[in-house]
């Protein structure tokens, strides 16, 4: 704890909040301003958290010393530690919360029945964390015995999670796979103690307990498939998470200063991102989709006024992951997205020196349109991984996400895009979402600080987005339905004080129309009977919408899913002209 004394003195709180990236550390300082909490300074720098460094918390104390630069407020004593609460000179600050994304993920080896039920709600579960699948261990794996013993040494699992079986069915299958897991745990060191998460059968627990019990600390959560058609995740997510918190957060080097200065703890960034898109769906009544580009992982949540559902993909990200894209997509998959010509082996190397130098930034339009092919290629596999996880639906042969009212992006390289309209699209292209909804971008990066806030000072969230926290893109208005090039997609007409608009939209066009930030305009959209804005195919609808960054109302009548010509130069002149469209 800080060694400076409390002084008895009425005033209102100040929050300073930090998020310890793998790339950057940001810190932010909130305080009153004229009777409501406001943004003060924000400052980010580069990680500590790994070499030279290894101390999380060195990072924290320069952006704090740069706060005080800006702000001439003083937070650190002469020791370094945070000054808590306020002092009557007025240094300090009243209360301090942290997030991260910095930690290593969780190394799990998955041990179940069947991949297609199982395997499937074992990966659903650990989607809510930050984590390598090392190996996994099925009735479907044709491996000898001896070799899948050597899988569990060779793995080095921090947690072996263990699922499968249906509550009151067969035993002895998962039984059968179970042994090998106690063969393996038998000859590893006595160094490596594994945790084993056990959420299967319940009638194995005892036995899973017995014959593993000497070789690693076993846990017990609720079956995740107590039938075969129903499903039930939320007490290995909070098994898994709190494992991957005491394993993975509080073994980081610094973090135990973070904890004494904090009120709580330190959240993963995933986590308290979910956080925040739930409180503003309860707050809205409205769903809100959550896309984190970070530089290690990418982390989709779909938020409900009730609950969230946290997608983190791991070793996915614009930093010293990006070189694994290329394990999972072919190079020209990312080409497809830049709309001028590039070659294959320039685009693989790129990517391969993004991953070799995260802090790089674009110097040119070239790495610039590189970088952003990247970005909407990282989104589509996580969002086409969460759709395997059968969390989205399917349209066609595309997964699309489900219907939501706000877009909540963030992550350097959207927030850094020289012009909104090409993070709009960045998104549009990436997931393909339809209906209507806003789009918000965390220009600042401290939402997820705010959501581990959220729930013990609500008062000074509300107020500090309502100040402009979040960077209000605009609307989109994006339909369903399948047409032919050229012909009426749907009808529109905008009436504002700037503006007067009536006219039609062309299916296969991205079309976007001013309004003025902070401005509101009533607008009334009625599709043709291919189409569907997500009240019936060719049922309309009048609303008033507000203006954002972008230019205001976004219209994308490209058809969902919507498909890239063959031909590259057709290719690159489409994707020119899109870019063109949105101001990009």
């Amino acid at each position: 704890m800080t060694t400076e004394e409390p002084q008895e003195v009425e005033r209102y709180e100040s929050f300073l909040v930090a998020d310890c990236g793998s790339t950057h550390t940001t810190v932010a300082l909130f305080d009153m301003v004229a009777g409501a909490y406001r943004l003060i300074a924000r400052t980010a720098v580069p990680t500590t958290a790994h070499a030279p460094w290894f101390d999380v918390a060195q990072g924290v104390q320069q952006a704090i010393s740069r706060i005080t630069e800006i702000t001439g407020r003083k937070l650190l004593n002469e020791q370094g530690r945070l000054i808590r609460p306020v002092r009557t000179d007025g240094s300090g600050v009243d209360h301090f919360t942290a997030v991260t994304s910095a930690a290593q993920p969780l190394d799990v080896l998955l041990v179940g029945l069947f991949d297609e039920v199982s395997i499937t709600s074992a990966r659903k579960a650990l989607r809510s964390v930050y984590h390598h699948e090392k190996d996994r261990l099925t009735l479907s794996d044709q491996r000898p015995t001896h070799e899948q013993v050597g899988a569990v040494v060779q793995s080095q699992p921090d947690l072996i999670f263990i699922t499968g079986g249906t509550d009151g069915g067969a035993e002895d299958r998962l039984l059968q796979v179970v042994e090998s897991v106690g063969l393996g745990l038998s000859v590893m060191s006595d160094s490596q103690e594994p945790q084993v998460v056990f959420a299967g059968n319940i009638k194995l627990r005892e036995r899973v307990q017995t014959m593993l019990s000497e070789y690693a600390n076993v846990q017990i959560a609720n079956n995740l498939r107590p039938t075969l058609e129903t499903e039930h995740l939320d007490d290995a997510i909070r098994v898994v998470r709190e494992l991957y918190e005491d394993l993975k957060i509080n073994a980081m080097s610094g973090v135990q200063e973070l904890q004494d200065w904090s009120n709580g703890p330190i959240l993963p960034t995933a986590q308290a991102f979910g956080g925040v898109c739930h409180y503003l769906a309860a707050l809205h009544q409205q769903s809100v989709l959550g896309v984190d580009l970070g530089s290690d992982s990418v982390s989709l949540i779909m938020a409900t006024p009730e609950q969230a559902h946290v997608s983190v993909h791991s070793d996915m990200g614009m930093g010293h992951s990006a070189a694994t894209l290329l394990e999972r997509v072919a190079v020209d998959d990312v080409r497809q997205w830049i709309p001028t010509e590039v070659s294959a082996e320039e685009t693989a190397d790129y990517i391969f020196n993004k991953s070799l130098h995260p802090f790089a930034i674009s110097t040119n339009e070239k790495m610039l349109q590189l970088e952003q092919a990247v970005a909407r290629t990282l989104i589509r596999c996580a969002a086409a991984e969460t759709g395997r996880d059968g969390r989205w639906p399917l349209m066609g042969e595309q997964l699309t996400p489900p219907p939501f009212g706000l877009l909540l992006a963030r992550g350097s390289t959207l927030a850094n895009a020289p012009r909104p309209g090409q993070i709009m699209l960045m998104l549009l292209d990436a997931l393909q979402p339809t209906g209507i909804f806003a789009m918000a971008l965390d220009r600042y990066g401290v939402l997820p600080a705010l959501g581990a806030l959220a729930s013990h000072q609500p008062l000074a969230v509300i107020q500090t987005l309502e100040a402009g926290v979040l960077s209000d893109l605009g609307w989109v208005i994006a339909p369903t339905g399948r047409g032919q090039l050229g012909r009426k997609a749907l009808d529109v007409s905008i009436e504002s004080d700037e503006i007067r608009f009536e006219g039609e939209i062309e299916f296969g066009k991205i079309e976007i129309f001013p309004i003025a930030p902070g401005k509101q305009a009533k607008v009334t959209v009625k599709p043709t009977g291919r189409f569907d804005i997500g009240f019936g195919a060719g049922q309309g609808k009048t609303m008033t919408l507000t203006g954002g960054l972008a230019g205001g109302l976004v219209i994308d009548a490209r058809g969902r899913p919507f498909s890239l010509p063959r031909d590259e130069a057709d290719r690159r002149s489409l994707m020119r002209k899109w870019l063109w469209d949105m101001g990009g």
